[in-house]
């Protein structure tokens, strides 16, 4: 089990901002996307990319930001173009699903893209603040479409804390200590979420930052899937896969496991199970592992230890309530309430492609300390 990787959260330790020159015609398109989208163009400059580039000699920082400009290139295209066909087009289908392929997640916008490697420091000599960091790549950029990004990626960034304090305790020192680091990370990380609503208005937010981060499952615009053109391994055959979520973050799950908060087997599980397939292979591999040792031998753990430890523990777990309970107040007011006056985009379905109120709902009832 790669524990190392907790001490290190999920920010990457190198993100790549610019691909080879083999790579210069998705850069610049890239590069120019909220003009590009601003004045529908969208279908006219992705038929002029070279239909398939070469990827076997890029880096993994590299693979990352090629699968990012992919990502944000096809989901533009697909939510930004005129027409209605559910196509993606060999230019950048081909490449697209050879980079998937390298990643071992699949060729659609995954939180991986969206946030963990899509931000840098705005002034390198100073340390990491949420105003110190800007946004890398956006659809229509915006304060609002960026300020949504940072508030997951400071939530990132501080999450390294606490996931470092809970595997010192549960794998190393074992001391009360590491609790009390571990109820201050997670406090600092709801002072982030709460953050929210400062530059990112829920009007904005429905209708010009989420209509771009939808997948094609489970959507109502995509009934069948959307077709991969060129990519043999799809014979022609419609994919269907989630789109751009939260819940493809290892924070909670990973707080889950080492928590011990479990959650009843449903089709909302199912889904969480399902999210795994979408973030990066160390992080779902991790998961996995934490999960399985959650499920065996963490109860050993925890009964040698005296009622303080305990007692913090559930500290810490009401902590993710609150946390559970702040992301479900701002689904209603960002989502769901928009979508009563404004039939843009679907309020039955999340970007994910879930009922997310429902959804959200359930595991926030189920996040509960374990002696109440």
């Amino acid at each position: 089990m790669n524990l190392e990787l907790l001490n290190h959260g999920f920010i990457p330790e190198e993100i790549c901002y610019k691909l080879p020159e083999t790579f210069s015609d998705v850069e610049k398109l890239a590069l120019e996307l909220p003009k590009v989208l601003a004045n529908e163009q969208i279908e006219a400059r992705v038929l002029k990319l070279e239909a398939e580039k070469d990827v076997d000699t890029l880096t993994g920082p590299q693979l990352e930001r090629a699968m990012l400009i992919y990502s944000y290139i096809g989901h533009a295209f697909m939510w930004g173009k005129s027409n209605d066909k559910n196509l993606i087009p060999l230019q950048i289908a081909k490449t697209w699903h050879k980079i998937s392929i390298k990643l071992e997640r699949p060729p659609i916008l995954s939180y991986a893209s969206y946030a963990l490697n899509n931000w840098k420091m705005l002034d390198s000599s100073q340390p990491f603040d949420l105003e110190n960091i800007v946004i890398v790549q956006n659809f229509l950029g915006g304060v609002d479409e960026d300020w949504f990004i940072m508030i997951h990626v400071a939530i990132e960034y501080e999450a390294k804390e606490i996931l470092s304090s809970l595997n010192k305790y549960f794998f190393d020192s074992g001391d009360a200590s590491n609790l009390e680091d571990a109820l201050k990370s997670i406090k600092k990380i709801n002072h982030i979420m709460n953050r929210m609503p400062e530059k990112c208005d829920p009007f904005i937010y429905y209708n010009r930052v989420r209509p771009y981060i939808f997948g094609w499952k489970n959507n109502p615009t995509t009934p069948e899937g959307v077709v991969y053109e060129g990519v043999e391994e799809y014979d022609g055959k419609p994919q269907i896969f989630r789109g751009e979520t939260g819940a493809q973050s290892s924070i909670v799950p990973m707080l889950d496991a080492l928590l011990g908060v479990t959650h009843s087997d449903d089709p909302l599980k199912e889904y969480l199970d399902e999210m795994r397939l979408y973030m990066p292979k160390e992080h779902r591999d991790l998961l996995n592992n934490l999960d399985a040792w959650s499920q065996t031998e963490r109860s050993v753990v925890v009964e040698s230890k005296d009622s303080k430890d305990k007692n913090l523990i559930d500290e810490i777990i009401k902590e993710v309530h609150v946390f559970r309970n702040k992301h479900l107040e701002y689904a209603r007011i960002y989502i769901y309430e928009q979508s009563l006056t404004n039939d843009s985009n679907s309020n039955i379905v999340g970007t994910g492609g879930t009922p997310f109120m429902k959804y959200l709902d359930k595991h926030l009832q189920e996040t509960v300390p374990s002696n109440d």
